[in-house]
């Protein structure tokens, strides 16, 4: 896959603590495209430190997409209450790159990631109101749990909850404990 036919194809990779400045220059981005789309601002993001940026970091896992330039794409792997859950959080393409597929190698990178620890689910919060994005989470297996919250912030906008269950043989909704909505 490339960018526009020639270009060059994406890549993900996963950040290490020195790639701090990267995480903090494409989730700022991020946030100032879309942030109907998060529950944190650029105004908060802005004012955290290297360490704050560092913790994320590693306390999770962040996948960056480029091709061949700067970073074009981003999601997070961050841990939920249940040693047996991870989330999937700061999901972001950059516009010219929606719809050729990153999103998709992101939340496998994510998915991925999980599976690696052992996990048995991923879940993860996306804006009630944002249609495709749900219906891009259910493309990949993500299934809606049922539980809705206000979006942070937002008290007139909700968000839902969605599992991926990744026992094998599972049907995809996993029911169980609630993991935190997104915070940052």
């Amino acid at each position: 896959m490339s960018g526009d036919g020639d270009g060059p194809r994406p890549v993900i990779s996963r950040l290490g603590e020195d790639d701090w400045r990267a995480w903090r220059q494409v989730r700022l981005a991020a946030l100032a495209d879309a942030p109907e789309s998060f529950a944190g601002t650029v105004a908060r993001a802005a004012a955290l430190g290297e360490p704050d940026w560092r913790a994320m970091i590693r306390e999770g896992a962040v996948f960056l997409a480029t091709a061949g330039g700067p970073a074009i794409g981003a999601a997070a792997g961050v841990p939920r209450e249940s040693p047996a859950d991870r989330g999937l959080g700061a999901m972001w393409v950059a516009p010219p790159w929606r719809g050729r597929g990153i999103a998709a190698l992101l939340a496998g990178a994510v998915i991925g990631w999980a599976r690696s620890q052992g996990c048995a689910r991923v879940g993860l919060w996306v804006p009630a109101d944002n249609v495709p994005a749900r219906a891009f989470y259910q493309r990949q297996g993500f299934r809606p749990n049922g539980r809705v919250l206000p979006f942070p912030g937002a008290a007139h906008r909700s968000i839902c909850e969605m599992w991926l269950d990744l026992a094998p043989g599972s049907a995809g909704l996993a029911a169980g404990p609630a993991g935190r909505p997104p915070g940052r």
